[in-house]
């Protein structure tokens, strides 16, 4: 899954669950889950596929294990709990992280989603020549939409309904933004 398949659908998730447990949110919460659903890769693949090219060359590394998102979660916890509602935030980018290892389908990578419990290093990447090519061959793979045969690839699926949700949800700001300047007249 490449980056609007995990803004829009975590962000679709989000207000599911808002609408769900009838919580209000505002645009800082909606920012915290969307730097969220996108900070598991900010962390890893900068650190695993650039600065550990030559040796690991993983772009799934601390931030993509259940440790990380307790963490966050730890830390939203004690913040909320000692300073109330106003710092319920930090719990929302924990829950958009978790979303983002549900969305890589982690599962499928248990050494490194229950990190360190299996030992402390991490599966071994494709070295590539130069770390650009890794990113390349990410956008390529992500856009191509057919792998061998008749059948659509995962991460354009994903990346097509990520960016359904967030055109919807563009287009409903806008229309609300319309809605009030048509009403103040």
């Amino acid at each position: 899954m490449f980056i609007f398949g995990h803004l829009g659908i975590t962000l679709g998730i989000a207000f599911l669950v808002f609408y769900t447990l009838k919580i209000v949110p505002d645009r800082r919460l909606y920012g915290f889950i969307l730097i969220g659903a996108i900070l598991p890769d900010l962390v890893d693949k900068p650190v695993g596929e650039i600065l550990l090219a030559n040796s690991i060359s993983n772009g799934r590394l601390f931030a993509h294990t259940l440790l990380f998102v307790f963490i966050l979660l730890f830390i939203g916890t004690c913040l909320y709990k000692r300073n109330g509602s106003e710092e319920k935030a930090i719990l929302f980018l924990g829950f958009a992280s978790f979303i983002h290892l549900c969305e890589d389908r982690m599962w499928l990578s248990p050494k490194t989603l229950f990190y360190p419990v299996f030992g402390f290093d991490f599966p071994q990447g494709v070295v590539e020549p130069h770390w650009w090519e890794y990113f390349l061959r990410c956008f390529f793979g992500t856009y191509s939409p057919l792998t061998g045969g008749i059948e659509l690839t995962y991460a354009f699926v994903s990346e097509l309904i990520g960016i359904s949700i967030l055109l919807m949800f563009i287009f409903n700001y806008l229309y609300r933004k319309s809605i009030q300047r048509w009403s103040s007249r």
